[in-house]
Parts: structure tokens; sequence; C-alpha cells
């Protein structure tokens, strides 16, 4: 990623950890002889073994590995994803494929031309050695969640134990979820490292996930993928948005065909969790590898003892982006010593005093540094449309998706940025315009290096942080629409349309957590002349389609505490928010 990363809320993770509910067991691991108990926190725990050594040939979803779901190197390697025999009603084994495919694919360069099968992997072994093998790791995988006794928070955790664990040279590497992906976000990463190293495998979803709740069919899913509704599923739906009977219909009697996502519309500011989360995760490790994979002998009390203890397994705290994040914040937070070192990759984690700290490129400055993903994603929200018709900005190899020749929008951004106050008063012609936006976010912390990327961005990744942190953070519901937008599909002109089953059933395994995905995708409800995808939407403060500048203009209010253009105080809704 090419921004600055984010912040993790370690001051509100540390005083929870501090807290008297944190000095319990349920976050210790007991000692040599103790018994075996179960965490307090964990749900019901599934488990299944995946013995595929060899792939299937014809592929056959029945047949499956820990590492590849028994596609293999060949499998994971192929543009061509895993299907599903009927794409309305997908079965957990095709979702668990299809899942792992697009995780893995997700976080590394699965081409021969980016290292895919000569430097990295399923067939390149711990020494880094490239073999004939397809890679395939057998053996056990167990789901739960973890949750508070409420059902809302439901964080997915998933330990895998390859058949190479040896118990005399015990290892467990956590690989809590990149971004917002579900429990398979890390498999790539971490995971595959730790598979292939003998080590217990220890995943976290971090409390986001693929969790859409369908407020119309009141759809949501089940921990495997599955979807069903949420009266049926109870306190067993991954996420069920937090609204009344009367409430739901209120919303989708105003705002038709909404769904809402688990990181957004939880309520639980899940990312406040995320080093907690980290060390459950490890704790369910210990349990399950005592349990079933240490030839534990029985304790009197019933169960088994306790062999397999911190003093005897080495614990790796790892992942990458957000995961890499909540590996620092269980560091952090890890008062029972549980983890042994930490091995991250893109950490998103910021220190909270920046003082007597910089960071310099070659003999640079850069001149803003250390704050929070929502601070810097509003700055970019912004100025990125603006700035990606910048000279300098010149070969952008995804220029074409701000559709620049249709409408103008990028230049009407910079025409309604200029109109507000919000560029030099000198900019006063286009391309001036555009080179003052990009002035603005290298003063904000962005690296010259990037300038080519920030169309591509804005398109795929910034309004989505922002709107999703935006409520995340604080702890919204789906029926504030904050900022005027909400999450829907919507059709060829940008207007909301219904959620489409074939889309929806199988969303657990093609989705990325945080919308645009799989159909879904952020809708500006402000708009002028109604509802309108957030890409096509017209401000009404400027009657013109600029990529609902005035909801960029409302999230930044939000992140300064006063109207950026007036420079009055906030009042009203937008106080309170």
């Amino acid at each position: 990623m090419i921004t600055p990363s984010i912040r993790p809320l370690f001051a509100l993770a540390l005083a929870a950890v501090l807290s008297p509910a944190w000095a319990t067991q349920d976050l210790n691991v007991g000692m040599a002889n103790t018994p075996n108990d179960k965490p307090s926190f964990l749900g019901d725990i599934r488990a299944s073994y995946f013995g595929a050594t060899v792939p299937p040939a014809p592929a056959n979803p029945a047949v499956q590995d820990l590492l590849t779901a028994g596609l293999g190197k060949t499998g994971l390697g192929s543009a061509v994803a895993p299907g599903f025999v009927s794409a309305v009603a997908p079965t957990v084994l095709e979702l668990r494929r299809r899942a792992i495919h697009t995780n893995y694919r997700a976080l590394l360069d699965p081409t021969a031309a980016g290292g895919y099968g000569a430097l990295y992997g399923p067939n390149v072994d711990k020494n880094g050695n490239v073999t004939a093998s397809e890679g395939l790791i057998p053996g056990w995988e167990y789901l739960a969640y973890a949750d508070d006794g409420s059902g809302r928070q439901n964080v997915t955790l998933m330990v895998q134990v390859p058949d190479s664990f040896d118990p005399t040279n015990a290892c467990i590497v956590t690989g809590a979820s990149s971004g917002s992906r579900g429990v398979y976000g890390a498999i790539a990463t971490s995971g595959e490292w730790g598979l292939k190293h003998g080590c217990a495998v220890a995943y976290a979803d971090k409390g986001s996930g693929n969790g859409l709740h369908d407020l119309v069919t009141d759809a949501v899913g089940l921990i495997d993928g599955t979807r069903t509704t949420a009266g049926a599923a109870g306190s067993a739906s991954h996420f069920t948005a937090a609204l009344t009977a009367a409430e739901q219909s209120a919303f989708t009697a105003a705002f038709p065909n909404r769904v809402a996502y688990k990181h957004a519309h939880s309520q639980q500011n899940p990312e406040s969790e995320w080093g907690r989360n980290t060390l459950q995760t490890v704790v369910f490790a210990f349990f399950i590898l005592n349990e079933n994979h240490a030839n534990a002998p029985s304790h009197p009390r019933g169960g088994k003892r306790v062999v397999l203890d911190r003093r005897n397994v080495v614990v790796i705290a790892s992942s990458v982006s957000n995961g890499a994040g909540a590996a620092l914040a269980a560091a952090e937070q890890d008062q029972h010593n549980l983890i042994d070192g930490v091995a991250v990759t893109e950490p998103q984690a910021q220190p909270g005093d920046m003082a007597g700290l910089a960071i310099v490129q070659g003999t640079t400055p850069i001149q803003t540094i250390g704050k929070p993903l929502y601070d810097y994603f509003t700055w970019a929200n912004l100025y990125q449309p603006c700035a990606s018709l910048s000279t300098r900005a010149a070969g952008s190899p995804a220029i074409a998706f701000l559709d620049l020749p249709a409408l103008g929008r990028p230049a009407n951004r910079c025409a309604g940025l200029y109109a507000k106050g919000l560029l030099p008063a000198a900019a006063t012609t286009l391309p001036l315009q555009a080179e003052a936006a990009l002035d603005q976010l290298i003063q904000y912390g962005w690296l010259p290096d990037s300038n080519v990327l920030h169309a591509s961005h804005y398109r795929f990744v910034t309004n989505s942080i922002v709107v999703t942190y935006a409520n995340a953070h604080g702890r919204f519901s789906v029926a504030d629409n904050v900022c005027g937008f909400s999450f829907a599909n919507t059709d060829a002109l940008g207007n909301v349309a219904a959620q489409v089953l074939a889309l929806q059933a199988p969303i657990f395994a093609t989705g990325n957590g945080v919308p645009p995905t799989t159909g879904v995708n952020i809708v500006y409800n402000d708009a002028l002349g109604g509802a309108k995808l957030d890409l096509l939407a017209v401000s009404p403060s400027t009657a013109v389609p600029d990529y609902a500048l005035d909801g960029a203009i409302c999230h930044r209010n939000l992140v300064e505490g006063r109207n950026i253009v007036t420079g009055a105080p906030l009042t009203g809704a937008a106080k309170a928010a």
C-alpha cells in the first residue's frame, strides 16, 4: 500500500488488557500438569481433517489439505478460480476451497514472473528449495468463535495443525488476517511459513471478515460461510446488525436494498480488540494442542493435563498489514508472556507519541508522520482524484478507472476544491489545481514515488477505508448513514439495485470484507437527484459529478472537528459523530 500505515487504538486496547476482566486464566496458558480447561471465550469447536497429499484429478472439493485446499501449487497459480456446483447454494467445502484460492492470490503475486513457484509458493520447501511437489500439507483444522457472551462479537478463530507437528519441538505462528479479510486472510503469508515448518498456525479474522447482513432478506453468514436467516442463525450468526425488527423495516423502507457489513457496522470497533483477538487465538492453539496433539495424560479433575505451555512452545506473532498490527498489539498486551517473538511485514502500527521521531528518505524529511489511518485516508479522499491529473502522475496504470473522458469528474473535483478554498488561491487553472492537489498529498506524507498510483488507490481503496473506519471507530449503526454513505449493489448507471444471490451466497469465499467487493458498492445517499454510486454521485453543493465531494468534506470535518470550508465548529449530528 502506498499510503502511510494504520495505527491501531493501542491506548484503548492497553487499558483493556490491564482491566480486572483480563486477569483470568482465559488469556493465560496453564503450566505443566494443570487441567487443560477450555477457555470460556470459545464457543463450539468444529474439527475437520484434511488429508490430501496429491491433488485430485479432476479437482474434487471433498479432497483437500490445509494450505491449498487440494488445489496444489498449480491450482493456486491458476487465474481460473474453483467454482461451485450451484452458485446460489455453495457447499462448505466449495466455499473453503474458493476462500483459500481467493486469499492466497490476494496477498502474493501468483505469476511465474513475480517469483511464484521459484522464490515462494507451495512447491518451495521451508529451506527455499524448489521441488516438483504440489505442496499439499495434510492436517487438522479447528474453527470456533471467540465472544464475550453477547453473540455480537463472534470473532472467527482457526487453528491448523499439520501432520508434521512435533510436540517435542513445538511452535505456534499467528496469522491474523490482513485488511478486513476473513479467517483465511493470512494463509499465504504466515500461514504457509508456519505450516511448512511444522508449526500450528493460529488465525483470527479480527472481528471483521465477510460479515454481510442483507437487510431485505435478513440473510446472514455462519462461521463456515454458508448463509441462512438471522432468526435461524441466532447467536451463531457471523454478524447480524443490531436493529430491532421495526428499526430494520423502517430503514429498508427509507433506504431499499442496503446491506450492513461487520467491520463497519458491528458497533464493536473491532480494531480496539485486534491484539486481544490474536492472544485469544494463541490460547485457542494451546488448548487444541494439549487436547489433541500432545499425547497428554488425563487429569484427575477430568479432561487432559497441560503438557505444552509457554515454557516449551515457541510462539511467533506474525502476519502482514492489519494482521501485522494485530501481532504488534498482541505483543504489547501479552502480560502472560505467551509470545516469544514478532515477525511482521508492513505493520500498520504507529507510536502514540511521535515526539523526537522523524522519517527521512535520502535527505528529504517526510513532513507529516504518525497519524491514524482515518486521518490519512480522509485527506486522500479529498485530493487524490484531482491529483491524478498532475503531470507528475502521468502514466498511471489505472487512470482509466476514474473515467476521465466521460464526465470530467477529476476536473470537477479540482474545481470544487478550489471553489471551497481547499486549494491555494493561485491555482486558478485546472493544471495548477492538479499540481496543487498532488502537493497536498506529498506534504501530508505520501512519497513522490507513489504519484502514479493515486488514481487506482482512489478507485479501489480510499473511500472504502474512509466509510468503513468512520463507522467502525464511531461504533455507528448501519442506520446512521454516516456522512450520507451506505452499502448496496448498483447497476450500470450507478443506481441502487437489489442483491444478486449468486454473488451474495459465496461472499465468504470471494469478498475482501470491505465494499466495494463482490457486487456491493459504496452509495452516496445524499447525491443530487437521488442515491448514487459514490464514483458517479453529484454533490448538492456543486451540482456536478465530482465523486461526492460533499461527502468527502463531511468525513474530513469529523477528523478536524470543524467545517473545513467555513472553519466553523461542528454542530448537531456532525458534532455528535
